[in-house]
């Protein structure tokens, strides 16, 4: 310890006069600089799925969706538990005539950078949207819409060809939502090095491949105004650092990501605790029947016109299909088209062998798991091989993403999407009598819909399950806290 000498001198010198025998002088100790408090860690999200994009015209993993959910406002918002339509970012939107829909905004609405809201922008993005016709995103369910105009500032009237009844809902979809006229470009996406600019309650502050970190927008003016100031969403690499990342409690929620063993390890954990949650706190969040996994033959695959290969291989499935429609459970509309169980007798295969490419995504939980037991299954057909692969052109993909919107013709949408050319105008006009119906009549639509999904046989139902989400202590969601299409808004959690 470093002492003052000029302190010390002078206390000997006191002593000294004093003609005293010179005490051990007390020496003061230096104030001791306190170690500086650890700074408090964001509230953070983890997943697997990878950041692409933050265009909502463009996005399709889940994650991109999560950010366009969270970031950009939407005319309408579908409550995904019952499927009723309300209003977003509009005060309104009615049919005003039988094929004009038109929505009004509040005044006041702005854009994260400050920015007005107008009816030109909502006019910009759906144009955009149409423009960019990003394969795969929602943007077809707008099929419906003719022309837009904008009356004034305030007014956005959408012309249809036909009474719609599902336009509404497509304005509540990742597609349609609203960016910036003076900040988008009209013709290409958005890139990551670009922050996005919507008008939702969370704002992006920094973007990286690996992580993004939003804070609350205080200006935002809708029904699903957020809570947590600053939220952290981690991209992790697998269900393995999922997993550590609860063990070790270095984030607050998971969403998706967890293979099932892992699910199995955690469930067990909290279920021999005396409170129910592992050791960390995380305990799961229900969410019944959201999980719903699909095996589609894609639009390039020259194999997908031969109608024997896909019989054959939709019977392959048929004994581990535990799902009988594209439609899934609890969905109004629902109807068992698709055989399940048994041990159905399966076509001939002639000719050559053929060889049949099967797509999965890595990063979705279990995936590599279920293309295996697929695999198996469709090469117990004669002289066909199925090779895996996680990118690139396939003849098949394996995918679990959600409906744009949680209704009948939503989930129907990517069979509808692209048609065999010998059921195209059937299809189209099963459709366009199912959205301009209602009643029963809709009801009969929506199952012979179903019921040629079940004949073509392009896209098949495997499975409906619970989805996983992990929550830590003192983490809650309330209110609304999923969007349109099913994904996670960070405006509904709670910390604390």
């Amino acid at each position: 310890m470093r002492v003052d000498r000029r302190w010390l001198a002078a206390a000997l010198a006191a002593v000294l006069l004093a003609g005293c025998t010179p005490e051990q002088p007390t020496i003061p100790s230096e104030t001791a600089t306190p170690s500086p408090s650890p700074t408090p860690r964001d509230f953070t999200v983890s997943t697997t799925g990878p950041i692409r994009t933050t265009d909502p015209a463009l996005a399709l993993g889940d994650t991109d969706v999560l950010i366009g959910t969270n970031v950009f406002q939407r005319l309408m918002q579908v409550q995904p538990g019952t499927g009723e339509l309300k209003p977003d970012a509009a005060t309104d939107c009615i049919f005003s005539s039988e094929t004009v829909y038109e929505c009004t905004l509040p005044a006041g609405l702005v854009f994260h950078n400050g920015d007005e809201l107008t009816s030109s922008d909502v006019r910009f993005s759906i144009q955009r949207a149409l423009r960019l016709d990003g394969g795969g995103t929602a943007v077809s369910l707008l099929d419906s819409l003719v022309r837009i105009t904008t009356p004034d500032p305030l007014t956005i009237r959408f012309h249809l060809g036909y009474a719609d009844n599902r336009f509404g809902y497509a304005l509540a979809s990742l597609a349609a939502s609203i960016v910036d006229e003076e900040t988008f470009n009209p013709d290409t996406g958005l890139s990551l090095e670009e922050a996005p600019i919507g008008s939702g309650p969370y704002q992006v502050e920094s973007i990286d491949p690996e992580e993004v970190v939003f804070t609350r927008f205080v200006d935002y003016a809708g029904p699903l105004v957020g809570v947590l100031e600053r939220i952290r969403l981690e991209h992790l690499p697998d269900s393995v650092a999922a997993e550590t990342a609860i063990l070790d409690g270095t984030t607050d929620l998971v969403w998706r990501s967890l293979d099932p063993p892992a699910v199995e390890r955690l469930e067990t954990e909290i279920t021999a605790s005396a409170d129910q949650a592992t050791a960390q706190g995380f305990t799961r969040w229900a969410l019944d029947g959201t999980r719903v996994t699909r095996l589609a033959w894609t639009p390039e695959s020259t194999r997908r016109t031969d109608a024997t290969l896909r019989a054959g291989v939709a019977l392959a499935l048929q004994p581990d299909r535990t799902l009988a429609s594209l439609v899934p459970i609890g969905v109004e509309g629902y109807l068992a088209s698709f055989p399940i169980g048994g041990r159905p007798e399966l076509p001939e295969i002639k000719g050559k062998r053929i060889t049949l490419t099967l797509r999965y995504d890595p990063s979705a939980p279990g995936h590599a798991d279920v293309a295996s037991l697929l695999r198996a299954r469709i090469e117990e057909l004669d002289r066909v091989s199925v090779r895996l692969v996680t990118e690139g052109g396939a003849d098949l993909a394996l995918t679990d993403f959600p409906a744009w919107v949680p209704i009948a013709s939503g989930w129907l949408q990517s069979y509808l999407d692209d048609p065999l050319p010998g059921s195209a105008d059937k299809l189209a006009e099963l459709d366009q009598r199912a959205r301009s119906t209602s009643g029963d009549a809709k009801l009969v639509a929506l199952g012979e819909l179903q019921k040629q999904a079940a004949a073509d046989a392009t896209v098949l139902p495997v499975s409906q399950s619970d989805g996983v989400m992990m929550v830590g202590r003192g983490v809650s969601l309330a209110g609304l806290p999923f969007g349109s299409s099913g994904q996670l808004g960070l405006w509904g959690l709670r910390h604390g």
